[in-house]
């Protein structure tokens, strides 16, 4: 009999894996772009309107701040106005409106830095990272003191594998961040930034300092709880790696900790995000942000519980947003995920075709979602992975095309595409995207990995170890980081 860790079709599914979970992880993380406070700068104080947009976005009432911006930029079309509600709009996930204030800023004031900041952040999060990565070079160079442009810029960097210019970034922006500190150590979103790179960077614990001081700040926030407890859970894995690797009995009572503390953080912002709905429970923004709270805590513990409790939340704002794109995403997301983890295989399918469903309604809504074009494509590709036949991998590979063409130049998308090809036996064109992947993003050790597992399936021994070898090299590196 053949052996079956050593067949081909068993490394094909190994790579293609391999190549979704890296780019599913990395949709995830753009999920949850760090919260941009609004611009201070050069606004008329005589406009009432403004200044009240600004206590109620202060408040987290955003609809109303959006209501009263409406009507001062009727009577005056500032820039800091249009960026203001450009702001309201990406809370609220309203991408399309944001973007268009976003550029109505930038057309009245083109040095505006924290509005190609922000729209940095939508361009990554529909997965447009060269387009992300345009923008904050744009305020990094209109404003370098700012400190999240460079966070961004380096979070984009560390995931492609160029540890060294993005270990320069967010030390820049950590800088930057304990220079705001300095001056106002009560300055929460100062240290909200600096947590964020120091996560990035794996420096956990200096990273749950600056959350203790957020939430210490701000203790009802149901954003700095979900930070912390994904930062907690961050340790969690790293103190059971050091518990399997010879840490012994210490380092798996550090992890039982970080565990439970991360539990803990993500049940207060469930709280907290609950009380909110029972206050406005006509208003989505509660929803929104129990569905974050819902969100991080199943991606941190895998309870098919909070998946389930995320996708109800979801359902009732689609009802109250009923065209907006990313909250299809969101449930789309989620319900793949199910579909994918749900051992029961009639509830599967279910869970199969209502993510189709979402994903179809995503693209319907905006074709250019490119991220919601990758999604559907390693949604077809699991259900391949799981039994589904090749008319399913075609289909994947036709979207992850999709995604190609308007990201050509994102590495990821060619190893999921290449993923796709080799579960079609297609092995010239699953190695030619394996090499523009490694062409692409020279320092990403999946696209080493999906190459290396291509030629092993084609008899190319020499190639495969080498790749191979690569990737755990460059894996190596970014975990000792």
């Amino acid at each position: 009999m053949e052996n079956q860790t050593s067949s081909p079709r068993r490394q094909v599914r190994a790579a293609s894996c391999f190549a979704w979970a890296a780019v599913v992880s990395a949709i995830v993380v753009i999920c949850f772009g760090v919260p941009q406070a609004a611009s201070a700068a050069t606004v008329r104080t005589d406009d009432q309107a403004y200044l009240q947009a600004e206590k109620e976005f202060a408040g987290g009432d955003y609809d109303a701040a959006i209501a009263s911006l409406d009507s001062a930029i009727s009577s005056s079309p500032e820039p800091d106005y249009h960026y203001l509600r450009g702001e309201c709009f990406r809370k609220t996930w309203r991408l399309d409106q944001a973007v268009d204030d976003f550029d109505r800023t930038l057309g009245l004031n083109p040095k505006h830095a924290r509005a190609h900041y922000s729209r940095g952040l939508i361009a990554e999060y529909r997965d447009y990272w060269d387009r992300a990565l345009e923008d904050y070079d744009s305020a990094v160079g209109l404003d370098p003191n700012l400190s999240l442009p460079y966070i961004a810029r380096g979070g984009i960097r560390w995931k492609r594998g160029e540890l060294e210019s993005a270990t320069n970034d967010l030390n820049r922006g950590i800088k930057l961040a304990s220079e705001a500190v300095l001056a106002n150590p009560n300055d929460a979103a100062a240290y909200r930034s600096r947590a964020l790179a120091f996560r990035t960077l794996r420096q956990f614990d200096r990273a749950l300092e600056d959350h203790d001081q957020m939430i210490r700040l701000l203790p009802d926030s149901v954003e700095a709880h979900i930070e912390r407890g994904r930062t907690h859970a961050a340790k969690y894995e790293q103190a059971m790696h050091a518990a399997q690797t010879g840490g012994g009995t210490e380092a798996m009572v550090v992890a039982e900790r970080h565990k439970a503390a991360s539990v803990a953080d993500f049940d207060q912002a469930v709280r907290l995000a609950t009380r909110l709905i029972e206050k406005s429970p006509n208003i989505p923004q509660g929803y929104r942000m129990r569905v974050e709270a819902f969100d991080a805590r199943f991606h941190a513990w895998k309870d098919p519980e909070d998946c389930r409790f995320a996708v109800a939340d979801l359902d009732m704002i689609a009802r109250l947003a009923p065209d907006c794109a990313t909250v299809f995403f969101r449930r789309g997301h989620l319900r793949a995920v199910a579909a994918a983890t749900d051992g029961d295989a009639t509830a599967a399918a279910k869970h199969f075709d209502a993510a189709l469903a979402d994903l179809n309604q995503v693209i319907r809504l905006d074709p250019t979602f490119a991220a919601a074009w990758c999604e559907r494509g390693l949604h077809y590709l699991r259900a391949v992975q799981r039994g589904g036949d090749a008319e399913l991998s075609r289909r994947g590979a036709g979207d992850l095309s999709e995604m190609i063409r308007l990201v050509p130049k994102e590495g990821r998308a060619y190893c999921a595409r290449g993923s796709a090809h080799a579960l079609l036996s297609d092995w010239q064109q699953a190695l030619a995207d394996a090499n523009d992947a490694v062409r692409l993003c020279p320092q990403m050790p999946e696209a080493y990995s999906l190459r290396g597992l291509i030629h092993d399936c084609l008899g190319n021994q020499d190639a495969a170890h080498a790749d191979l070898a690569r990737a755990r090299e460059l894996q190596e590196r970014l975990g000792a980081k």
